[in-house]
């Protein structure tokens, strides 16, 4: 690793974590207030795995970087030997955050899960109306009595099996695949015709959209409880598969020495 590659590193590290900084703000200016600092990370680490793919783009993406990649080319490294440390360097927010997903019950969830949310219910009575999941009775004078402590909220309750999990693996996988994919993309494009390079952006936009949608569909198909909570890490795992294909056998990948 060159002092060139640290510095690539450090960028896309600090672009990725100034997204997801910007992506808690808009969340916590816009939910409904009186929610923990946990649903309030929660509702904001889904989106880690953009902020990787855009950390990438943005250490890969200035006319100096692209020039000094040329250089760098001409001495015989790879794009994928110049790009490799960025998109890791981008990719380690979503790493963590998988893994603080895993083993830290106190991180909600359930924004990986979108599902209708039930209400408290009310039930009339002779004496009045009760709700047992508030545990207080008010009766027909108006009064409220306290018939017991409300049931404490049992981590992870009415999720699917396997659903935190899922979701960390998800996220580690997405944010490091989408990070290759953006590192490519935007190191590559500087150094093919027009013609090619619009080919690459368009197939980076497909890549990436289409591991989010199905991603998308997969949460919410477990959610529903029509298929298990691994099938989300599928699209991501894929994707990762396909891009550490072209890092080692072409398509700008570790054998790929030639200047275009």
């Amino acid at each position: 690793m060159t002092p060139w590659d640290i510095r690539a590193l450090s960028r896309a590290l600090v672009a990725a974590l100034l997204g997801l900084l910007v992506v808690w703000l808009v969340t916590a200016a816009s939910d409904e207030g009186q929610l923990t600092v946990g649903a309030r990370a929660g509702r904001t680490l889904p989106l880690a795995p953009l902020c990787s793919a855009v950390g990438a783009a943005l250490a890969l993406g200035t006319a100096r970087v692209r020039l000094e990649s040329r250089a760098f080319e001409a001495l015989g490294r790879s794009p994928a030997e110049i790009s490799l440390t960025a998109a890791l360097g981008a990719a380690l927010p979503s790493l963590v955050i998988g893994i603080a997903i895993a083993i830290v019950p106190s991180v909600d969830v359930s924004a990986f899960y979108p599902r209708a949310v039930r209400g408290d219910v009310f039930i009339q009575n002779e004496s009045g109306f009760v709700s047992p999941t508030l545990g207080v009775r008010i009766d027909a004078e108006g009064e409220t009595h306290v018939l017991e402590a409300p049931r404490a909220t049992v981590e992870d309750e009415g999720l699917p099996r396997g659903a935190r999990l899922a979701a960390a693996a998800a996220t580690g996988l997405a944010g490091l695949s989408l990070a290759l994919v953006a590192a490519r993309a935007a190191l590559r494009r500087s150094l093919l015709d027009r013609r090619r390079r619009r080919r690459m952006r368009v197939l980076a936009f497909v890549e990436a959209l289409g591991c989010a949608l199905l991603t998308l569909v997969a949460f919410q198909a477990a959610a529903a409880r029509v298929a298990p909570a691994a099938l989300a890490v599928l699209p991501s795992l894929a994707l990762l598969a396909v891009a550490i294909a072209r890092l080692r056998w072409g398509h700008g990948g570790m054998r790929d020495r030639s200047v275009t």
